[in-house]
């Protein structure tokens, strides 16, 4: 058996995790006045933010299942007997359903797909999981079982220094946003079990860490197995110093993996100054 991983650009993966490992990446697409780009391919997160800052019309789109198809086709071909090809969210991007009409296209190969319910750095710990199991032999059933069991023990916490890139991306109401940063809002978005809510009632950053802590604590706190925690920050290195300190000191036994940055289709929504956390209990 030969089983082959995709991912869509979302996950964010690092370079050497993907070579080590194998994986494909299929690039979500940024389109700028009209123009289609591929996300983290042939363009960067900061020429996505300014675009946007700039005022020109910023959207994103899913890829085709023509793409996914010409993928699975392709590693089917060259030997893969299994592929497990995990996506963002199908609450928030057509990605999984063009996947899943391109698998009912192929034959000749087992297409196992997993709809993450998560996005970016909450769809890297569940890869890292799948990575990790399959490396330890688990057969590719079981390992994508576990998978499907887990994403459900997830979730993100992302924190915007104001509302300016949720309005951009139409997320928001102009006045609500406009409103919100002169308040001085720090707004978190919320994201859970595939559904997304935004508390926009923070106007410290100290009132933002406190939150999350407490937040994390009451999901995990006596769970007993393993516990995977990552954040993420965009340019905002120095916001990251305090939730990074009280998360270690509200979970002193647990890893926390640091990522700085994000793709420009996610990036779209978080803006500059974003900071996140995800976990994930086995």
């Amino acid at each position: 058996m030969k089983t082959k991983i995709i991912v869509d650009s979302t996950f964010n993966l690092e370079e050497n995790f993907i070579k080590d490992n194998n994986i494909e990446v299929i690039p979500l697409n940024v389109l700028i006045d009209g123009q289609t780009y591929q996300d983290s391919v042939d363009i960067s997160f900061d020429e996505v933010m300014e675009a946007a800052y700039s005022g020109k019309g910023v959207t994103t789109s899913q890829p085709s299942p023509m793409l996914f198809q010409q993928y699975f086709e392709r590693l089917r071909d060259e030997g893969a007997t299994d592929i497990i090809c995990l996506t963002l969210s199908s609450t928030l991007s057509g990605t999984f359903q063009a996947a899943n009409i391109a698998k009912n296209e192929v034959n000749g190969v087992n297409i196992h797909l997993i709809d993450t319910l998560s996005a970016s750095l909450g769809s890297e710990i569940l890869a890292n999981i799948l990575v990790d199991e399959l490396k330890a032999g688990t057969d590719t059933e079981t390992a994508v079982e576990k998978i499907n069991t887990i994403k459900h023990n997830s979730g993100i916490l992302l924190n915007m220094e104001n509302l300016t890139s949720l309005r951009k991306s139409g997320r928001i109401h102009r006045i609500k946003a406009t409103i919100g940063n002169l308040l001085r809002v720090k707004p978190i978005i919320e994201y859970f079990q595939g559904k997304v809510s935004i508390n926009s009632k923070f106007r410290t950053e100290k009132q933002v860490v406190e939150w999350i802590i407490e937040k994390m604590k009451s999901l995990l706190d006596g769970i007993n197995t393993k516990i995977h925690i990552s954040i993420a920050y965009v340019h905002s290195k120095e916001r990251i110093k305090l939730l990074l300190q009280k998360v270690k000191e509200a979970f002193p036994n647990i890893a926390i993996k640091v990522r700085d940055g994000i793709t420009p289709v996610i990036a779209i929504n978080i803006g500059y100054g974003g900071i996140g956390v995800a976990w994930c209990f086995e």
